[in-house]
Order: C-alpha cells, then sequence, then structure tokens
C-alpha cells in the first residue's frame, strides 16, 4: 500500500508543478488567502487530496490514534510544499485556502475507510469511481451506462457473476471503441500525437476535466480488471488494455475533435500497478496435533464454502502479525490459548474472481484447554494419512500434498 501512496504523492507532485517552468523569485503572494472562494477549484483541492487520505490510512497501520494523525499530516506537510513551490512558477498561485481543502479532502478520505468496513481492492476502487460518476456528474451514454452498470454489479457481487466474465469483457472493450472513436468520421490530414503524460488534464480547467477524469478512471481501470477476472495476471492485463487503448489513440489523428495522446495508455498501465501491488490477505491455519491426530473442521452449512474441510485459522488484521492472529483465531473458534509453532507452509491462492490471498500453515503442538466448537458444522480429529479422503477446501489442497510428502515431525 505505500508503494501506491508514493505514487499518488508523485503523481500529485507532477501535476501541481506543471508546466515544471520555475523563476527565481516568487511572483505574487506567497500562501495568500482568496478575497472570494471558488466553489468548484475548493471542491477540485477536496478530490485530489481525498484519495491520498484512504491510502495513508491504509499504509500506516499503527496505534489508532497517531494513525488518524498521519493522513492529516502528510497532507498539510505535501500541500504546504507544493504551495510555497507553486510560488515559483509562473501560471500558478500559492494559496493558503488549497491547503485547508486539500487536508479536508485527506480528512474525509481517512475518516471514508477507517470507520466504514472497507478494505482496498479493484472492486473499490470501480465502485467508488462509479458512484462519484453518478452523485457529481450524471449519467452518459445509454449504451456505456447499461455496461458501467454491469460492471458494477460484478464487482460489487463477484463470486455471482463469474460466469459472465467473458461477454463482460467483450462489453467493456465495445463500450471503449464507442467511447474513443465516435463520432467515427475519419479525415485524411492526420494530427500530431502528444506525448507529455497528462497534458491535456493540466492544461485544461480542472472544474470541467474532474468529471472526464473520473470517467477515465472508471472505464480504464475496469478494462484491466475484466481482464484480469478472465484469469490474465495484473501485468498482462494491463499491458493487454494499454495496446488497445494505445491503438485508439492512434486511430483518433483522423477523428477531430480526439486529442491523441500517451495519457490514457498510460493510466490504463499505472492502474494496473496499482491494483498489483494492493495489499495481498492474509489467511493463517493452525495444524493442532494431539496423540498423532489433527483436528479438521467443516464450514457451516450455509456460509461461503459450505460444508468444505479446512484447518481451523482465520484472517490476519491490520494491526496483527501472523501468529497473533492464529492465537486470536484459535481463541475464538475453539476456546483454547494455543502456542504457535513453526511455519509449516507459505503460499499464494486465487478463488476464481476473488482477490489473490497468502496462506500460512502453523504447526501448534501446545494448547491450553479443550476444543469446543463453537462456529463448524463439525470437528474431528483424524490421522494425517487419511486427511486426503475429506473435500477439503481447494486453497487447502496443496498443503494437504505438502502433508503427504513430508509428513508433521519429519526433519523433511
Amino acid at each position: 500500500m505505500r508503494r501506491i501512496l508514493l505514487g499518488l504523492v508523485l503523481l500529485i507532485l507532477y501535476g501541481s508543478l506543471y508546466p515544471w517552468r520555475f523563476v527565481r523569485w516568487p511572483e505574487g503572494a506567497v500562501l495568500a488567502w482568496p478575497r472570494a472562494f471558488d466553489p468548484g477549484d475548493v471542491l477540485v483541492n477536496v478530490l485530489l487530496y481525498l484519495p491520498l487520505g484512504a491510502c495513508a490510512w491504509w499504509a500506516f497501520p499503527v496505534r489508532r490514534r497517531i494513525r488518524f494523525l498521519v493522513p492529516v499530516a502528510l497532507a498539510l506537510l505535501l500541500s504546504t510544499s507544493v504551495e510555497l513551490l507553486q510560488a515559483f512558477v509562473p501560471t500558478r498561485s500559492s494559496s493558503a485556502c488549497d491547503i485547508l481543502a486539500n487536508v479536508i479532502g485527506a480528512a474525509i478520505g481517512m475518516l471514508l475507510v477507517a470507520f466504514l468496513p472497507l478494505r482496498p481492492s479493484p472492486e473499490l476502487f470501480l465502485l467508488a469511481c462509479w458512484t462519484a460518476h453518478l452523485l457529481f456528474f450524471g449519467s452518459s451514454r445509454w449504451p456505456a451506462e447499461c455496461v458501467g452498470w454491469l460492471i458494477v454489479a460484478s464487482a460489487a457481487v463477484p463470486q455471482r457473476s463469474f460466469r459472465w466474465r467473458g461477454p463482460l469483457a467483450v462489453a467493456c472493450y465495445l463500450v471503449l471503441l464507442l467511447r474513443g472513436l465516435a463520432p467515427f468520421k475519419l479525415v485524411s490530414a492526420a494530427a500530431p500525437f502528444h506525448w507529455i503524460p497528462f497534458e491535456g488534464f493540466l492544461a485544461a480547467n480542472w472544474e470541467q476535466m474532474i468529471p472526464v477524469l473520473v470517467a477515465k478512471l472508471f472505464w480504464y481501470g475496469a478494462a484491466v480488471w475484466v481482464l484480469w477476472r478472465v484469469r490474465l495476471s495484473w501485468v498482462v492485463a494491463g499491458a493487454a488494455a494499454a495496446a488497445f487503448l494505445a491503438a485508439i489513440e492512434v486511430a483518433q489523428r483522423h477523428i477531430p475533435p480526439h486529442v491523441s495522446e500517451i495519457t490514457d495508455p498510460l493510466m490504463a498501465l499505472l492502474l494496473a500497478a496499482a491494483f498489483a501491488a494492493l495489499p495481498m490477505l492474509m489467511v493463517v491455519a493452525g495444524v493442532i496435533r494431539s496423540d498423532g491426530r489433527i483436528l479438521i473442521c467443516q464450514r457451516k452449512r450455509g456460509s461461503r464454502h459450505a460444508l468444505k474441510w479446512e484447518f481451523p485459522g482465520g484472517k490476519v488484521e491490520d494491526d496483527e502479525t501472523p501468529t497473533r492472529a492464529l492465537a486470536r483465531e484459535l481463541r475464538e473458534e475453539l476456546g483454547i490459548r494455543a502456542q504457535t509453532g513453526r511455519e509449516l507452509a507459505r503460499y499464494e491462492y486465487q478463488y476464481p474472481s476473488r482477490a489473490p490471498i497468502l496462506l500460512i500453515f502453523y504447526d501448534v503442538t501446545e494448547f491450553a484447554g479443550e476444543p469446543e466448537n463453537r462456529i463448524f458444522e463439525r470437528m474431528l480429529w483424524e490421522e494425517p494419512s487419511r486427511l486426503a479422503a475429506y473435500d477439503f477446501l481447494e486453497a487447502d489442497v496443496r498443503f494437504l500434498r505438502q502433508l503427504s510428502q513430508a509428513p508433521l515431525g519429519s526433519n523433511a
């Protein structure tokens, strides 16, 4: 998450100091307070720092009181530095009002993710962009609007829409063609290609460009996400989306009033890199042994992966180490106080249409109390040689094979 935060900081610096021409002495007042407020400019500055506050909250899972200060302090430091530097850029103004708006935006972003059960994910990104699109900028052409709603519904309940991943990807790319090639009137003379990233956004009125930027963030993020859902890696999905958008940009040289530039393919690559850098959910499991047998548990009927067998454990929270998380989970699920032993296995696994998870298995040979069934359908103490006969979670199958090749207690 800190890599994404660093990327946001660099993008803010890149855009705030455009066109990167500096003078030796400040021109005009430094950190001036405007005589009249421009609501549009204030909204732009709030929205600009909103994702910074959310990412800073996720990136620094320290003690809760200090955690609330980190995003605000980072926004204050970054915004103040930018405004001071803008005093040396002739086309920019140094404003104390912008600092206040930036800090407020970061605080709003922090509070949203702090008090809502939100985890950083590509699906959350798409839902946030679509929500901003509806709240602030209204609807678009009806074919794109329909496909957009389908993408949002698929992101909200990915496990239920996995079978439609292929048609959804096709529909998404058809919308990109519609958006990129309309009005489909070609001219013979080719317009120049612009190689400076985000030049069109930075040279235009931000109040007019914000709706365009939000729409592009949604559609280009969706273009990468739908390819990832058909089991492509983030690298391949980002490269494919960028190549498709680059082809559209080349065609736009002959389709006025479009402007052909490097920005759109670059946005697809940056979004793919950001999705790939999102923190992976860690899941810990304990292999509890007693008298040569291992405790296995069956999931409740009606739950996700109903009646599948697993080793007890659960998710690692933001402020936990894996061993502490396992001790907490075993206490909550089985009512025992366990002492975590050596790590037995660690690998990544990805269920269809869901983010990858990092699975960590620990040996548990010492515990206080008698395991009791608090949340499972059934619990069994079973011989290691018989575990393969049970219908385990798909993510645990690899570990079961490892157990059969090197049984617990061996030195292999």
